[in-house]
């Protein structure tokens, strides 16, 4: 532990002297909270989590950086390390004024990492796709040569497409190739709901409509029925008539408006989108060819 010692020791000297930034205080403390698990405790995972909320408050803190590829180192996550050092070694170069001290201890750390780290090829990938390994995204130029930890999670997301996951195996240093296969997105129907109230409001218009057809037969028998002393008389005929005019003509109505209620709400329900559709999807490999398939189920 006399590597980390020293190269915290540095840090925490330096730090102080650099002009205070916004939260910095935040992350001094948890700067601090990294040092003591790593250094005192012997916990590098828990002080790997304590150096990952510094750097989210100073993301630009090559100390930190460092650190974070001291404890990821410590726990054999080298591609995880590797990365933090060579970041922690490009921000000590870019700082103002630099920090060659910073650089020179991060790259004393990348060499022999390089050589430790596993590595592993991502084959059919997207073009528009964005590819992450453990949350960090991969530039398309190393899909040929990516650094992994044995707990590593490939992560591909592309528009329309589900996202890909997978753990990577490794063996040592190389890792099995990850051949991505993308299914399209599941998307449930957004308008089927307002659909569904559309059929109902409409089935209510229609039995309107067949009342109101109804209740005119009833009368238009009853009225004709000379047995029927209900529309007889002098006043039958406009007995019949207003019954007609107002009762069996307002259902009438009413069933026209939800059944013009029910086209409505149909016609403006949200559509399926395209990526509903299955497709089939060439896989290219320098070992076999084939076809992926994916879609809704």
């Amino acid at each position: 532990m006399h590597r980390p010692l020293l190269v915290l020791c540095v840090i925490a000297g330096t730090a102080a002297a650099q002009a205070p930034k916004p939260n910095q205080a935040e992350a001094d403390k948890y700067f601090a909270e990294g040092r003591d698990l790593l250094v005192n405790k012997n916990d590098a995972a828990a002080a790997c989590v304590a150096f990952e909320k510094a750097i989210e408050l100073d993301p630009t803190a090559p100390g930190v950086m460092l650190n974070l590829g001291l404890c990821y180192e410590v726990q054999g996550k080298y591609a995880m390390s590797l990365h933090w050092f060579r970041k922690a070694a490009n921000a000590a170069a870019e700082a103002q004024p630099p920090l060659p001290e910073y650089e020179a201890e991060a790259k004393l750390h990348t060499g022999p990492l390089a050589s430790k780290v596993a590595i592993t090829q991502l084959r059919n990938v997207p073009p528009d796709a964005r590819v992450s390994i453990d949350g960090r995204a991969v530039p398309r130029a190393e899909f040929a040569r990516l650094e992994v930890d044995v707990d590593s999670v490939i992560e591909v997301r592309a528009p329309g497409k589900r996202a890909f996951r997978q753990k990577v195996e490794v063996t040592g240093t190389s890792g099995k190739e990850i051949v991505v296969v993308m299914q399209d997105e599941i998307v449930s129907d957004p308008g089927k709901g307002r659909r569904r109230l559309a059929y109902v409001v409409g089935a209510g218009g229609v039995v309107l409509w067949g009342a109101s057809l109804a209740y005119g037969l009833v009368v238009r028998s009853r009225y004709e029925d000379t047995m029927d002393e209900h529309y007889q008389g002098a006043g039958g005929f406009k007995d019949a008539k207003s019954d007609l005019q107002w009762k069996a003509t307002s259902v009438f109505v009413a069933g026209s408006a939800a059944i013009g209620a029910a086209i409505y709400l149909y016609v403006t329900a949200p559509k399926y989108r395209d990526g509903d559709q299955a497709r089939i999807t060439p896989v290219l490999a320098p070992d076999h060819v084939g076809f992926g398939y994916g879609g809704t189920f």
